[in-house]
């Protein structure tokens, strides 16, 4: 199941053995031994930033370094 974590402010993200995708309005993370995406981090007009994931170690992080303000699961 993948989650949508949604963030007051951008978190600070500090995930090792990923292989990160800059692009103008988010970023993806993707496992560069599988070659497959896993986590999704998108910059929303107003400020607040979305996280897509079905990593719960992901999420635990997440949910420690940044103020959540809703969840959506997909």
């Amino acid at each position: 199941m993948i989650v949508e974590i949604v963030l007051k402010n951008k978190p600070s993200l500090e995930l090792e053995g990923y292989e990160k995708i800059e692009l103008p309005n988010g970023a993806i993370f993707a496992n560069p031994v599988e070659k497959r995406v896993e986590i999704v981090v998108k910059q929303h007009p107003d400020g607040r930033i979305s996280v897509f994931t079905d990593k719960s170690e992901v999420i635990r992080s997440i949910a420690q370094s940044g103020e959540v303000v809703d969840i959506h699961a997909k």
